[in-house]
């Protein structure tokens, strides 16, 4: 290739490119390397042959890039911002009231920048919202089981109990002559022995946990208004009693399974009054071996019977919780199953859900309970979150699970029609108001930026609210620290990152300051572990400035290169801590999608379970110097307090 110089028509080939910037820019070349003025430029010609290219190494000290043909319009300009390092942090809190106040406290870090960073709040008149494509879903659902067309005729009593959550839009006008179209048709699905099957009515094709589920399902029609057919529920009702009196599961029903099922029977013949305490006392020793669904039916039935000790739905409601996961404004519960759960149609969103059913029950049957006037909201969230992108639930069970869920908590926590009008100040600052009028009424986001005088305060926000309703609040802190961390933190995400290059045919994991030549191939894995289910959640590996990411969806990129990304680990590498990692796009539920930028790799997921998650790419080193690589990071995005940050390292690039 060929340097020249523009200037007044004059060519001046195999010039130094740093003497010809200083000339175009009238400084001599010491004053170039001082100081950059950001309101010159250069005009540069690179002449390349055609359909070739070619690769210029040199010190740029410009803010400016001017690239093109010297016909006038034909031209591209690149701008290339030098931006601060500001990866804020965010604490929050969140609650939610009918009284005319509320308070949270602030306690603002001395040491942090003051030009990026926020105080917000965030309202809401209801936690509910987004569910016309879940009652949508089963609206119009086509497949006609048993299963399935008793879940679409629940779904069509629910939408009549969350049509003021619901937008206006979504009409079921016939909702009522669905519920019972499908009703008339169970008989045809009751066996001899009185089981349910989801096909054929035989005793050889009953299922435990079908039968259970129809006895839990006519509660819910009966509790809406519904006329069940009796006698097809008084035969069920003698089945689920031989059911706990008797072992007559199928053979690949485990423990654990055969627990479960017996405990929805519970929860149903409860809602019938057709067991007694010492029914309930009796299945106490098999809580443990229960699935989370299982509890939390098992859980329902102690609160829905007469007598049984309150010590014993505490210590239910215990073991629930133990299996929790908790951030600032979500509750979520997990837990490992074999595939054997896979007969009674489990999905952890299920669970979840009849979890929170069985917390509402115990927030109006034992309130005395610990922590329950708070949790169910955060559960709301977590579940409503649960859905990614999509308008619905995952399946019926899940629709109809989560659907049922959010009617036991709308009838428990929002019975009001909002009417209200908040206003919030920080002190005697104020930071605006917002005004609600219905169920439906969009979230509102209040607050300012940091400013000169934040550092090191500590302060009040307050909720005022006037009228009727339940108000929702998150209060919320973004901040940058000053000082770079020297700690990983973990605020339920833990992020690693490692750098490793290929040499002498292994790959070995560098240590920082990190030392590499020019032009080497570097692979970056990212290890990423939650303990409970998190929700659009977005990893981001800032690049250093000597590394440019090989990004395979591009032409112009090494394939070679970009599959070094798969390869084998240095034998100190974390990815050998840990049993099993899931990899960029192996399910539905992990990391789908990513961005390759020159500035930064970000990897994205909807909805990641507990587990462990390894991320990786490469970068070539394309520029000599020392380099700072800010901390890895991973956060939610709606929720940015639940996030991770790795360690900061130093890239050294040499000849």
């Amino acid at each position: 290739s060929q340097l020249s110089l523009l200037e007044n028509g004059k060519r001046e080939p195999k010039l130094s490119l740093l003497t010809s910037l200083a000339s175009a820019l009238g400084v001599s070349v010491e004053e170039l390397l001082s100081k950059q003025p950001p309101s010159r430029r250069a005009q540069l010609e690179i002449a390349v042959e055609e359909a070739q290219r070619d690769t210029l190494y040199q010190d740029l000290n410009l803010p400016h890039l001017r690239i093109g043909k010297r016909v006038p319009n034909d031209v591209l300009e690149h701008i290339v911002p030098v931006e601060r390092i500001r990866a804020p942090l965010t604490a929050a809190s969140y609650g939610s009231t009918t009284a005319a106040s509320a308070t949270e406290a602030f306690a603002i870090p001395e040491a942090i920048h003051t030009d990026v960073g926020r105080i917000e709040a965030v309202l809401s008149p209801s936690v509910i919202g987004n569910l016309d494509g879940a009652v949508g879903y089963l609206k119009d659902y086509p497949h006609q089981c048993w299963e399935q067309r008793l879940t679409k005729a629940v779904a069509a009593s629910a939408y009549s109990e969350l049509k003021d959550h619901l937008p206006a839009s979504l009409a079921w006008p016939h909702a009522h002559d669905d519920v019972k179209r499908a009703l008339t048709t169970a008989v045809n699905f009751q066996a001899p022995n009185g089981g349910m099957a989801y096909w054929q009515a035989s005793n050889a094709h009953v299922s435990p946990y079908l039968s259970a589920y129809t006895a839990i399902a006519f509660n819910w029609l009966r509790r809406d208004g519904h006329a069940v057919p009796e006698t097809v529920a008084a035969r069920l009702r003698e089945y689920l009693l031989q059911l706990l009196r008797r072992d007559e599961f199928p053979t690949f029903y485990t423990a654990g399974m055969a627990s479960s099922v017996r405990a929805v029977a519970l929860a149903a013949l409860a809602g019938n009054n057709a067991i007694t305490a010492q029914d309930i006392a009796r299945y106490a020793r098999h809580v443990d071996a229960m699935d989370l669904f299982g509890k939390a039916h098992y859980l329902r039935a102690a609160l829905a019977t007469p007598d049984v000790p309150q010590d014993l739905r505490e210590q239910t409601v215990a073991k629930i919780l133990a299996q929790a996961n908790q951030t600032g404004g979500k509750f979520t519960f997990s837990e490992t199953l074999d595939n054997g759960y896979e007969h009674l149609l489990a999905t952890p969103l299920r669970a979840n859900c009849a979890i929170l059913s069985g917390l509402v029950d115990a927030s109006a049957n034992a309130p005395n309970l610990p922590g329950l006037d708070q949790i169910p909201f955060k559960l709301v969230r977590a579940i409503t979150q649960s859905r990614g992108r999509r308008a619905h639930f995952e399946n019926t069970q899940e629709n109809v699970f989560c659907l049922n869920a959010l009617v036991d908590y709308a009838r428990h926590f929002e019975t009001a029609t909002p009417d209200m009008k908040i206003a919030v100040t920080l002190d005697r600052e104020a930071l605006g108001s917002a005004t609600f009028r219905a169920f439906r009424d969009p979230a509102v986001t209040l607050g300012r930026a940091l400013n000169a005088g934040d550092p090191g305060r500590r302060a009040i926000m307050s909720l005022t609210k006037d009228g009727p309703g339940r108000v929702y609040y998150a209060a919320r802190l973004a901040y940058a620290p000053t000082a770079t961390t020297r700690e990983r933190t973990n605020a339920g995400i833990e992020i690693r990152r490692e750098y490793a290059v290929e040499r002498n045919g292994k790959w070995q994991a560098l240590t920082n300051p990190a030392r590499i030549a020019r032009g080497e191939v570097v692979r970056v894995d990212l290890f990423v572990s939650v303990p409970g289910a998190r929700h659009f959640v977005v990893v981001e590996d800032p690049v250093p400035g000597g590394l440019e990411p090989v990004n395979a969806d591009l032409a112009t990129s090494s394939s070679l290169d970009a599959t070094l990304a798969d390869a084998r680990f240095d034998p100190g590498s974390w990815y050998y801590s840990r049993d099993s990692w899931t990899g960029y796009g192996t399910y539905f539920a992990s990391f789908y999608h990513q961005e390759l930028r020159f500035d930064a790799a970000r990897f994205y997921a909807d909805y990641l379970p507990p587990g462990n998650y390894h991320l990786a790419y490469t970068a070539q080193a394309i520029a000599t110097g020392e380099f700072a690589a800010p901390p890895a990071r991973a956060e939610e995005m709606y929720d940015p307090e639940v996030s991770g940050h790795g360690l900061p390292a130093t890239l050294v690039v040499e000849d």
